[in-house]
């Protein structure tokens, strides 16, 4: 199977004409970063004033810049643990300038959010962690040749997997992704440093995805924002939080002042065995604009990712005429003997059609940009399906008079995202602190097309379902016609959080200053369900066709009953102290403990040391210990549901219960005790 892409043809074609007169009507710029010792600095970005163009320099420290306008340019030099510098430079037509640039070291951060995950002090580079965390910038996120958040993280960080799923209900819409194969709830993903919220989903029917799970919805973060993402792969609950017991992800946004871009991609798969599908139309951009002495930056993306389908023939179905078409060993119909659209399942992607905005803004409230208040959120919108299994004509699942050719279901939820962080960066005695608080919130309201509920009868204009007591025109009777769409009921999580976090270096006669950090949050959270309408839930009281016992409920997905309903929530007060000392030239060391206290687990103290050891400049030695601790989730404790699933073959109700629901205690329950984690690595690296 190939991929084939292309992305703004027209404007390509025009672009190719004037191609040689502009790039002779502009400039380059190369050169390298070094420290006062003249040692080449990699990974530093530079960047070009009032235009979006910027680089990252190699291993060697050297950079180059085409497509320069000229005249005199304002070079921005950036490295974390570094100094900040600028260097003026001016450049005419066709002209190509050798620079030089020497950045001088600081223990103080540079900008607010120039944070590597893995530690609170200052570092030159991820290299020089006591953990192991890797860094994706803007640069190798461009390259992946895709603009969904989850597949650029799993094409570039070997430890973190996204997987495809089809027929998984509502995971076909939402995925989530893992980090060290553990679950998608054991990862705990930032946002310029600032937790994200997990949606309100929870996996109950994933496969390749822990069940009960809910994690967080990466792609309703625009690409087109992200400036690089970090990747700790060890646990850090003590450092950051319960839920980081796989590690942590964080997402650093561009921001800055910077000219208007407008990316636009499309492609479709044309597979050999299939149709050509999937055709994917990707249009994103941002644009960074001065207010005052601050700025503001926005994006937005608007994505259609039409469906695949990699289903054979089926060659059982007789729907229709009582004949089965013939189907070879490719999956392919050789003869046709009944009016059934082949293939009549779906195994692949579902529709996608996704709205993204997304802004910064940094305002300094001092002269030197020390000091200043941000503020940073986004929204998202997403309209998807997934299929489920289908319901042949003579089935009990079934209603000849509604569908002669039997059906297959199919989920079209909608997904709401949205989400703010906000605060200051003050730095009182030597102090850098931030104060902040921040708020998200998920809902998934659960829609059923092309599907019916079997108890309600074959009627859809008038009510013809008799009922428990098997009597048409009695008090009990429902009194609905059957419907083939349905409002299944909703899901919806909220989460907000304040806390000030705040480090200092301090000098205490080692070979660096000594790092503390300190911090305390406070958190709350709410999870609720709410029921879906009254036909996409009850028990008619009618027969199968076939006169058996119907099921209640809408075909694929019963909606969410009354008794389902929940509404829950709890608050989570922390507290943590980190210390970071490089007690000798080649050894640093990092300690950090944090305490929680949860309103409905009690409370847990984690720990955490890290060391590394490098003693040449091309062996480098890391070890960490640490404990972690997660409480269940709200949804995993509240979540209630009867879902369809095919057991051998076979269709059965499956209920998924509280465990203080009387059929959980039935089969001997027991209430949820909390996850509790012993995490141990080591690694050596030589170059």
């Amino acid at each position: 199977m190939k991929l084939v892409c292309f992305a703004g043809i027209a404007v390509i074609l025009f672009a190719l004409v004037p191609a040689t007169s502009a790039a002779a009507q502009t400039a380059t710029l190369t050169g390298s970063v070094v420290d006062s010792t003249g040692e080449a600095l990699p990974s530093a970005v530079i960047r070009v004033d009032d235009s979006s163009l910027r680089a990252t320099t190699g291993a060697n420290g050297a950079f180059r810049i085409g497509g320069v306008p000229p005249g005199a340019r304002t070079l921005r030099v950036f490295l974390i643990g570094y100094r900040p510098t600028s260097r003026e430079v001016t450049v005419g037509a066709g002209d190509s300038v050798d620079v030089k640039i020497t950045l001088e070291r600081t223990p103080i951060l540079m900008a607010p959010t120039e944070i590597v995950v893995g530690s609170r002090a200052p570092h030159t580079a991820a290299d020089e962690l006591a953990v192991p965390v890797d860094v994706y910038t803007s640069e190798k996120i461009a390259k992946q040749g895709t603009s969904e958040t989850s597949q650029i993280l799993q094409s570039l960080s070997p430890s973190v997997n996204f997987p495809h799923q089809s027929v998984t209900d509502a995971t076909d819409v939402v995925r989530p992704f893992t980090l060290r194969g553990l679950s998608p709830d054991h990862t705990l993903v930032l946002v310029n440093g600032a937790r994200r919220h997990q949606t309100a989903l929870v996996n109950t029917f994933a496969y390749g995805t822990g069940a009960g799970s809910s994690g967080v919805d990466m792609n309703a973060i625009p690409a087109s924002a992200i400036d690089r993402i970090e990747v700790l792969r060890d646990g850090a609950s003590a450092q950051y939080g319960s839920d980081a017991i796989a590690g942590v992800v964080n997402v650093v946004t561009k921001k800055g002042r910077f000219t208007p871009f407008v990316n636009v991609t499309s492609g479709r798969y044309t597979p050999k065995d299939y149709p050509d599908d999937g055709t994917t139309v990707d249009v994103n951009g941002g644009w960074g604009v001065g207010v005052g002495s601050g700025s503001l930056s926005l994006f937005g993306e608007f994505l259609d990712r039409q469906p695949t389908n990699r289903a054979w023939a089926d060659r059982y179905d007789t729907s229709g005429n009582g004949l089965a078409d013939s189907v070879n060993s490719e999956g392919q119909v050789v003869i046709k003997r009944n009016p059934v659209p082949q293939p009549n399942y779906h195994w692949g992607d579902g529709l996608e059609k996704d709205i993204l905005i997304y802004g910064d803004l940094r305002l300094p409230i001092s002269e030197s940009g020390a000091n200043q208040v941000y503020a940073h959120g986004g929204y998202s919108f997403r309209k998807g399906t997934g299929d489920g299994y289908r319901r042949y004509a003579d089935g009990d699942g079934n209603w000849r008079q509604i569908y002669p050719l039997g059906y297959l279901l199919e989920f079209s939820p909608n997904v709401t995202d949205y989400s703010l962080a906000s605060g200051v960066w003050v730095r009182p005695a030597g102090w850098a602190v931030d104060a902040g608080a921040s708020f998200g919130h998920n809902d998934f309201e659960y829609k059923l097309r092309n599907t019916l509920n079997v108890s309600l009868g074959p009627c859809l204009d008038v009510p013809c379902a008799p009922g428990n007591d098997d009597t048409l025109g009695t008090s009990d009777d429902p009194g609905i016609p059957n419907q083939t769409s349905f409002f299944a009921g909703r899901l919806k999580r909220d989460e907000a959080i304040v806390s000030v976090n705040a480090t200092k270096a301090v000098q205490v006669g080692l070979h660096e200053p000594l790092n503390i950090a300190l911090g305390a949050a406070n958190r709350y959270e709410r999870w609720q369900i709410v029921q879906g309408e009254r036909a996409s839930w009850i028990d008619g009281g009618d027969t199968t066709q076939t006169g058996g016992a119907a099921d209640g409920g809408s075909q694929v997905f019963p909606g969410f009953a009354p008794s389902d309903e929940s509404k829950s929530r709890r608050n989570n007060v922390a507290g943590y102290a980190d210390v970071e000392a490089r007690l000798t030239p080649k050894l640093l060391t990092d300690v950090a403990g944090r305490f929680e206290h949860y309103s409905d687990f009690g409370s847990v103290f984690s720990g955490k040391i890290a060391t590394r050891l490098q003693p040449t400049q091309r062996v480098t030695l890391r070890a960490a210990a640490s404990t972690g601790f997660r409480a269940p989730g709200l949804g995993q404790i509240h979540f209630s549901k009867v879902v369809t699933n095919f057991i051998g073959g076979v269709k059965e109700q499956i209920g998924i219960f509280p465990v203080d629901h009387p059929a959980s205690r039935l089969l001997g329950s027991k209430p949820l005790k909390e996850e509790k984690s012993v995490n141990l690595s080591a690694g050596l690296a030589v170059s």
